[in-house]
C-alpha cells in the first residue's frame, strides 16, 4: 500500500476532442487519463466497492469521470442543492488558487441531481457552506447499470461525468504546468463507505480537510483526438 501521508499528484492531460458528457466512458479523451482508484477516506485502506476516477481538460472545462461499482444504486433527492451527500454521491472539491481556506464543492447523485457550493474557512467554528452559488455552465450526466427504484441489491454500478467550466469557477483556463489543489470523493451506502482519492485520515469521517487535498497538474502532454 502507498504511503497515505504523501500528497498525491495527478497529471491531468489536455485533450483535443473533449469527452461527450453522456455518462459513458467510450470517449478517446478518457484513454489519455490515468485512472485513480479510491480508498477509504478514514484509513487509506482498499474499498469494497471499487471507484475509478479520471480527469482531463481543454481550454473551456475540467472533465471528471467516476466509474462506481455498486450493488444497490439509489437516490431519492430530486432538486438542485438537495443534501445528496446524505445518500449516495460523487464529489469534487477544487481550489484553483491553492488557497485552502476556501474552495468549491461540486457533487452529483445517481439521479443526476447536483449539489454545488462554496466553502469558506473549513474546519473552523466560523466556517460555512454557501449553496446559493451555482457553477454556471456546469454539465453532468449519469448512467446507472441497474435501477434506482428497486432496492433488490442486484445492481452493477453507475457512471457520472462532469464538465466543470473554468468560467463557472471564476478563473481563466489554466496554463500547462499550472497546479490546483483538490480532492475527489464518493459516498456509498451499501456497504457504508466514505471513499477518497486522497484519504483525509479522519475518524469520524470528515471530507473537509483541505490540507489533505491532492495536487492536480495541468499538462499539455498526451493530447488525444
Amino acid at each position: 500500500m502507498s504511503d497515505t501521508r504523501v500528497t498525491p499528484i495527478y497529471l491531468c492531460p489536455k485533450v483535443v476532442t473533449p469527452p461527450v458528457i453522456d455518462g459513458k466512458l467510450d470517449d478517446v479523451a478518457w484513454e489519455a487519463a490515468k485512472p485513480i482508484v479510491f480508498v477509504l477516506s478514514q484509513t487509506g485502506e482498499p474499498a469494497i466497492m471499487k471507484t475509478v476516477a479520471r480527469l482531463c481538460w481543454d481550454d473551456d472545462n475540467l472533465y471528471i469521470a467516476y466509474d462506481c461499482e455498486d450493488r444497490d444504486v439509489w437516490s431519492t433527492y430530486m432538486q438542485r442543492d438537495d443534501p445528496i451527500f446524505n445518500q449516495e454521491a460523487c464529489e469534487a472539491f477544487l481550489s484553483p488558487t491553492g488557497d485552502l481556506t476556501s474552495y468549491f464543492e461540486i457533487n452529483v447523485s445517481p439521479r443526476n441531481v447536483i449539489f454545488d457550493s462554496t466553502i469558506f474557512v473549513p474546519n473552523h467554528p466560523t466556517g460555512k457552506s454557501d449553496a446559493s452559488w451555482d457553477c454556471e455552465g456546469l454539465r453532468t450526466a449519469v448512467q446507472v447499470d441497474g435501477t434506482l427504484e428497486s432496492r433488490s441489491g442486484s445492481d452493477k454500478g453507475w457512471i457520472a461525468e462532469m464538465a466543470i467550466p473554468f468560467r463557472g469557477l471564476g478563473v481563466p483556463a489554466p496554463q500547462p504546468g499550472e497546479q490546483w489543489r483538490g480532492n475527489l470523493f464518493r459516498i456509498e451506502r451499501s456497504p457504508l463507505e466514505y471513499q477518497a482519492w486522497s484519504p483525509t485520515l479522519c475518524s469520524p469521517v470528515n471530507f473537509h480537510v483541505p490540507e489533505r487535498f491532492g495536487m492536480i497538474v495541468f499538462s499539455d502532454s498526451g493530447s488525444r483526438r
